[in-house]
């Protein structure tokens, strides 16, 4: 993989089966950062062994293929026509838009996917007249939290939760109103 980006052939558009592999490889690279970027400790080999391209390919077809509404997206970054990161948008139980996953390879980072991406998914969510978006965020991954601020989110008061992937990982709830 090769990580030069330049505006003119980085692209976000809407994820195909095709991209599935690509997807799964971009997913869990960033999932394992992240997740270790939140973890005073190495990882349990137990969570690393889950966090494979092929299982998260897997899980990402059904979305891909068959999304439960028409206010369900999977989104790809591309970079001369690699997927290089991607993201997902749904409804939340109020009807505001989750962004249940943000994900760029971690050889492809700073280049401006994530800020592509997430801007893609705050247009949908205003498409979708969603009023409200949210993302759940690994604490301690400060790649995650200059994103977000630059973007405009901030943390929600007391939206936490932890998470059962080691000792002291737990995730944020960020937000912003559309």
């Amino acid at each position: 993989m090769t990580s030069q980006a330049s505006d003119s052939n980085c692209f976000v558009r809407p994820a195909r089966v095709e991209d599935l592999e690509a997807m799964g490889i971009a997913h869990a690279g960033a999932m394992l950062a992240t997740l270790q970027a939140g973890s005073s400790q190495e990882l349990p080999v137990s969570v690393s062994a889950m966090i494979t391209p092929a299982v998260l390919a897997s899980g990402w077809q059904e979305a891909v293929t068959n999304p439960p509404s028409p206010n369900h997206h999977v989104l790809v970054a591309t970079q001369a026509g690699a997927v290089v990161g991607l993201a997902a948008l749904a409804p939340d139980s109020d009807g505001d838009g989750e962004i249940t996953a943000l994900a760029v390879h971690p050889a492809y980072q700073r280049h401006g996917h994530g800020s592509r991406l997430l801007a893609a998914c705050a247009d949908l969510a205003k498409q979708n007249k969603m009023a409200n978006i949210s993302m759940w965020v690994i604490r301690g991954d400060e790649s995650y939290v200059r994103l977000l601020t630059s973007a405009g989110l901030a943390p929600m008061a007391g939206a936490q939760r932890k998470l059962s992937v080691g000792q002291d990982v737990s995730e944020v709830c960020w937000g912003a109103s559309l």
